[in-house]
C-alpha cells in the first residue's frame, strides 16, 4: 500500500489496516492516532515524528524502522519486531512492549515511563539517558545493553538479565532488582538507594564505589 492511499482511507474514518504491507513507506510526521496496524509490515519505514498514540501495532514487523521523536503514548506493540529500530527521543509512556524484540535498537533519551516491557528483549540496545520511571522490566533480557545515565526510579527489574549491562550513573532508587542477573554489570556511580537486591546475582559486577563485587561475600 502507498502512503497516499493509507492517508485517504484514514481520513474518511477507516482505522483497521491489519496485515497491510507498508515496507519502506514514508509516514514522516503523519498523524495516525488509534490506527490498527497489527501484523503489518513496516520494515525500513520512515516514521520520524509520527503520532501513533493509542495505536495497535501488535506483532508488526518494524525492523530497522525510524521512529525518532515519534509519539506512541499508550500504544500496544506486544510481540512486535523492532530489531535495530531507531526510537531516539520517542515518547513511549504507558506503551505495551511486552515480548517485543528490541535487540540493538536505539532508544537513547526515550521516555518509557510506566511502560510494560515484560520479557522484552533489549540485547545490546542503546538506552542512554532513557527515562524508565516505574517501568515494568520483569524478566526482560538486557544483556550487553547501554543504560548509562538512565532513570529507573521505582522500576521493576525482577529476574531481568542485566549481564554485561552498562548501568553507570543510573538512578535505580527504590527499583526492584530481586533475583536479577547483574553478572559483570557496570554499576559505577549508580544510585541504589532503597533498591531491592535480594537474591540478585552480582558476580564480577562493578559496584557504585568502583569495587568489583566479591561473589563470596553476602549481598
Amino acid at each position: 500500500m502507498k502512503a497516499d492511499e493509507l492517508f485517504r482511507r484514514y481520513a474518511v474514518g477507516e482505522r483497521d489496516f491489519r496485515k497491510v504491507n507498508l515496507n519502506k513507506v514514508n509516514l514522516r510526521e503523519a498523524d495516525l492516532r488509534e490506527i490498527n496496524l497489527s501484523q503489518a509490515i513496516l520494515t525500513l519505514a520512515d516514521l520520524t515524528k509520527a503520532n501513533f498514540s493509542e495505536a495497535i501495532l501488535c506483532e508488526a514487523n518494524l525492523v530497522e524502522v525510524n521512529l525518532s521523536q515519534a509519539v506512541l503514548t499508550g500504544a500496544n506493540l506486544m510481540g512486535a519486531n523492532l530489531e535495530k529500530a531507531i526510537l531516539y527521543r520517542a515518547s513511549l509512556q504507558l506503551v505495551n512492549l511486552s515480548q517485543v524484540l528490541l535487540d540493538e535498537a536505539n532508544l537513547t533519551e526515550v521516555d518509557l515511563s510506566k511502560a510494560l516491557l515484560y520479557k522484552t528483549s533489549l540485547r545490546k540496545a542503546q538506552l542512554q539517558q532513557a527515562v524508565l520511571c516505574q517501568a515494568i522490566l520483569q524478566r526482560a533480557f538486557l544483556r550487553g545493553a547501554n543504560l548509562s545515565q538512565a532513570i529507573l526510579l521505582e522500576a521493576n527489574l525482577q529476574e531481568a538479565n542485566l549481564t554485561n549491562t552498562d548501568l553507570s550513573g543510573v538512578d535505580l532508587r527504590k527499583a526492584n532488582l530481586e533475583a536479577a542477573f547483574l553478572v559483570e554489570a557496570n554499576l559505577f556511580q549508580a544510585n541504589l538507594e532503597g533498591a531491592n537486591l535480594s537474591r540478585a546475582i552480582l558476580t564480577g559486577a562493578i559496584m557504585p564505589d568502583g569495587t568489583i563485587y566479591d561473589s563470596g561475600s553476602k549481598d
